[in-house]
Formats: structure tokens, sequence, C-alpha cells
């Protein structure tokens, strides 16, 4: 099975497994100033935890671009979320063609750990934004935690780990972005990236 299999098959279920702390994903926000109006890439959306909090930042104005791969868990959003200014695309976000230098913000919330090869990704994906953007990867809980969590849950997302915070100084440094906020702690994982 793959992890996209993975997905899709938990996503009718998956706002009823997986809860998100309101209180620690407006904290991440607070680190990341998104700008009203501005334009956020949403990797691994889900079943689209960050849309109203993304929504709220950006306000009607801003244009939020929400990417999957498990088409199932896009469907769920689109059924929750039907904001004008929300874009939903399925697929690989790594072989898209999405514009250079758009992006105000791309976050990574809680997905992160999924891709293969992450300074790969990283420097593909910062590609996207434009200057002075934000590159964020963000848990609400601790790296420890998303490890075992993975660990434990077998399948194809075993082996999917958050990588410790020196390794994703060095993906962010290899991608021309430097770290401005930092926490890794028991409660939550973030490092925000501005793009130089």
């Amino acid at each position: 099975m793959k992890g996209k299999d993975y997905f899709n098959e938990l996503a009718e279920q998956w706002d009823s497994l997986v809860t998100h702390d309101a209180e620690k994903i407006a904290a991440i926000l607070d680190l990341v100033k998104i700008p009203a109006g501005g334009k956020v890439l949403d990797l691994g959306t889900g079943t689209g935890i960050m849309i109203p909090y993304l929504f709220n930042r950006t306000g009607p104005e801003g244009e939020i671009t929400a990417v999957d791969e498990a088409e199932k868990m896009i469907a769920v959003a689109k059924r929750k979320f039907n904001y004008r200014n929300v874009r939903f695309l399925v697929g690989d976000v790594l072989e898209m063609a999405l514009p250079a230098t758009y992006f105000d913000c791309i976050m990574c919330y809680s997905m992160f750990p999924h891709f293969k090869e992450k300074q790969t990704a990283v420097i593909k994906l910062a590609a996207y934004l434009k200057k002075g953007g934000s590159f964020v990867v963000a848990h609400s809980q601790s790296r420890e935690a998303i490890n075992n969590l993975h660990k434990n849950a077998g399948g194809p997302v075993k082996e999917d780990s958050l990588p410790p915070l020196d390794t994703i100084r060095s993906y962010y440094r290899s991608a021309g972005l430097e770290v401005t906020e930092e926490i890794d702690n028991d409660r939550m994982f973030v490092v925000v990236g501005r793009k130089k």
C-alpha cells in the first residue's frame, strides 16, 4: 500500500481519528505572520485542517492553494470548506508546475515527514516563494510524539519521520532560506524560514 492509498482509506474517518489544538495552531501562525491578502500554499492539506485558520489570516482577498495527493482527503476538505478564494489541487506537489516566486507562505503542517526526499522538496518548493516569503514546517505535537505515532501506525507511514532541527536548518540553508523562528519542545515543533 502506498501512502496515498493509506490516506485515502482513512479520509472519511480522519477528522474523528486526529485532533488538532486550535490554540497551538494560532500560536504557530502568529510566528509566521501571514499578511492580509497573502497567497498561501497549504501542502498535504488532508481534510483541510488549516484552511479556516489560514483564511482568518489572509482574509477574503487572500488566496489559499490546498494540495494533497489523496483525492478522497481533498473530497472531504471540499465538502467542509467552500470559500471562494480556496483552490484545491490533487496530486504530488513536487510534480506540479506552480508559479515561481508567487506565494507569501508555504505551509507544511503535519505533513513534512511524508516527503521521501526532504531536502529536494524544500529546495524545489522554496522557488515558489516570493522574496521574504515564509516556509513553515510545523506540528502541534513534539517531534518525538510524531515519530512514535508514525512508527506505531505501521504500514506505509512507519518510516516517515520528522528530522531533527539541525537537519531542517541545513535544508533551509541549501534552499536560500534563513531560519527566523524555531520551537522544538514537548508541545510542538515549528521551523519558519524566510526567503532571502
